[in-house]
């Protein structure tokens, strides 16, 4: 669920490439539970995980997804 939402808002930054999961990891770090965030701020966290993820290597991002348990479907 999270993750469609998160997928549209990369679009509309110009980040598409971005693994969705990736940023849900972020997010989670610094919130936890998403459900709290309003819309608004929802979208901003979006951003400010993006800025965040900026250095940080994809197998690092991979790892951070994995510790929340969001991993690659089959």
């Amino acid at each position: 669920m999270y993750q469609d939402m998160i997928r549209k808002e990369l679009g509309a930054h110009g980040a598409a490439g971005i693994d969705p999961r990736h940023v849900e990891a972020f997010m989670r770090s610094k919130w936890g539970a998403l459900d709290s965030l309003s819309p608004r701020q929802f979208r901003r966290e979006i951003a400010v995980a993006i800025r965040d993820m900026d250095g940080v290597s994809v197998d690092g991002r991979e790892r951070l997804a994995a510790s929340y348990g969001l991993t690659v479907r089959p």
